[in-house]
Parts: structure tokens; C-alpha cells; sequence
């Protein structure tokens, strides 16, 4: 055999070679992907069956928290009793600062018919937010925000996060970002 006839047949088993390895290895992540795909399914209809199950064995979520004079709060002592807005916000959210005074609004205006505001600062400290709700006169509960609350409510991105939750506990509205009176007014009617 002539030696280019050699090299020929060297490349050639290399070349079979790395065909085969690019072959099993593509196999073998289409099925890695395929049992991830059905796993993650299966994960999130577990996940689905067991929040649906919590639904039917309490009213809506519940999460304690400390208020601004360092006392343990539970969500419990609010709801049932009257239309409830959860606020999470911030001293240090440019957006949370604009849309108070339309919130103070909707508190004067509800607050005969039983309306509670509930305040969760998120990322703050008690005493900022102490001065802060002095100062801009904010006559409603105020709780440090933690993750049990933040979870309780699937807020996981952004504030502010304003929820209205109807005399049940359960959450009836809910609006993202930087709102006003308008906005605040159309869910109030799903509340009371």
C-alpha cells in the first residue's frame, strides 16, 4: 500500500471517527433535553397541584412581617375585615414617591367604607420609613417587607406593586409600576 493510500485510509477512519462522536454526542444532548423538558413539566404540574391544593385550604396567602416599631405582624390581623391594598414600595422609589398622593387620595376617600393600606417597604430601613411616612403623612400600616411577603404575593421584580384584596383575603387587582388616582379608582370598585 502506497503511503498516500495509508494516509487516505487515516483520514478517512478519523474523519468516520468524528462523525460518530458528533452523532452520539448530538443523541445524547437531544435526550438530555428531552428528559429536562419533561421533568421541568412534571415539576410544574406538581407545582400547580400542590399551590392549588394550598388555595383550597386557606384564604389566599398569608406572610408575617415586622412593622416600623420592630413588632411581628400577621397579614391575618387585616384580611376579612374590609378591602385591603397591599403598597410595596420604597423610601428610595422615585416612581413610589409619585404615585403617593393620588394613594393618600384613595385612602381618605375609602377609609369610611373600611379601607386598609397596608405599606411594605422593600429594601428600606424602619426608621427612614418611620420619618418618611411622618413627613408625607401617610396614616396607614407600615411593614418592613421580607421575602415570606414578597412571596406570598409573586412580587419578585420591581416596585411599585399595589394589590387590592377583597373582604375574602384573596387578591382581586393588581397594578405594576407607577399608577394614579384613575387606575388606583377602577380597582377599588373589585374591592368593596
Amino acid at each position: 500500500m502506497s503511503r498516500a493510500a495509508a494516509e487516505k485510509g487515516r483520514i478517512r477512519t478519523r474523519g468516520e471517527d468524528l462523525r460518530k462522536i458528533l452523532t452520539f454526542s448530538i443523541v445524547l444532548i437531544i435526550s438530555a433535553w428531552l428528559v429536562s423538558c419533561s421533568s421541568n413539566d412534571k415539576q410544574a404540574e406538581n407545582q400547580r397541584a400542590a399551590t392549588a391544593g394550598l388555595a383550597v385550604k386557606s384564604a389566599g396567602p398569608t406572610f408575617k412581617a415586622v412593622d416600623i416599631d420592630g413588632k411581628m405582624r400577621a397579614f391575618e390581623e387585616f384580611k376579612g375585615k374590609g378591602p385591603l391594598i397591599l403598597n410595596f414600595w420604597g423610601t428610595w422609589c422615585p416612581p413610589c414617591r409619585v404615585e403617593l398622593p393620588d394613594l393618600k387620595r384613595i385612602y381618605a376617600e375609602y377609609k369610611p367604607q373600611g379601607l386598609e393600606i397596608i405599606g411594605l417597604a422593600v429594601n428600606d430601613i424602619p426608621g427612614k420609613v418611620r420619618d418618611f411616612a411622618a413627613e408625607n403623612k401617610m396614616p396607614w400600616v407600615m411593614l418592613m417587607s421580607n421575602n415570606d411577603a414578597q412571596i406570598a404575593f409573586g412580587v419578585t421584580m420591581g416596585i411599585p406593586v399595589t394589590i387590592f384584596v377583597g373582604r375574602d383575603g384573596l387578591e382581586k387587582g393588581r397594578l405594576i409600576g407607577l399608577n394614579h388616582y384613575d387606575d388606583f379608582q377602577k380597582q377599588m370598585a373589585k374591592i368593596l
